[in-house]
């Protein structure tokens, strides 16, 4: 005669939802429904603020790059004109060299400045300001040849010099 003993197996940590980037996504990204899915992660390992539901994301925009798999936040997906500071405001750039906007990335602290073509000379016409976002252009037919966009966090005063130093010659950026 056999006795057998059954044991409950233990439940295993406990588990929450959590929405994860299906693969790779440039910060700027305006993310569809395809860039995201829900997945059950082991509660110890899940951040502060993540996002548990793909509701009301489709649309918004990634504040910096996220990697394939990686749990988003709130953090993640600031809204460009809500994540300037008390007292700033979010100004558009211009950058003559597409390459130099490859190497930005949001949170970067830069000077921008403005290059007198005819003087040849340079100058700084905003110190210090953050990189809040590069848009995705929405497909390369409709790329802007003018020059990239860049999104800044700037004082209402700088937005000003530099919206009148983009009329008058190129800009670009040095990091701090």
């Amino acid at each position: 005669m056999l006795t057998g003993v059954t044991a409950a197996l233990p439940a295993g940590p406990p588990t929450l939802p959590v929405v994860v980037a299906r693969a790779e996504l440039r910060g700027g990204t305006v993310l569809a429904d395809a860039d995201l899915e829900v997945r059950r992660v082991t509660a110890a390992d899940v951040p502060q603020g993540h996002l548990d539901t793909v509701d009301g994301l489709t649309g918004r925009t990634l504040a910096a790059p996220v990697a394939a798999g990686q749990v988003l936040t709130a953090l993640a997906l600031v809204s460009a004109r809500a994540s300037a500071g008390p007292g700033q405001v979010v100004a558009p750039l211009r950058l003559a060299d597409a390459g130099l906007a490859t190497l930005l990335r949001p949170g970067d602290l830069v000077d921008v400045l403005a290059a007198d073509e005819q003087a040849g000379q340079a100058r700084v016409v905003a110190r210090s300001v953050r990189v809040v976002t590069l848009p995705a252009p929405p497909d390369d037919s409709a790329a802007d040849t003018s020059g990239t966009l860049v999104l800044l966090a700037v004082s209402p005063a700088s937005a000003t010099e530099l919206a009148q130093a983009a009329v008058t010659g190129p800009l670009t950026v040095t990091w701090r």
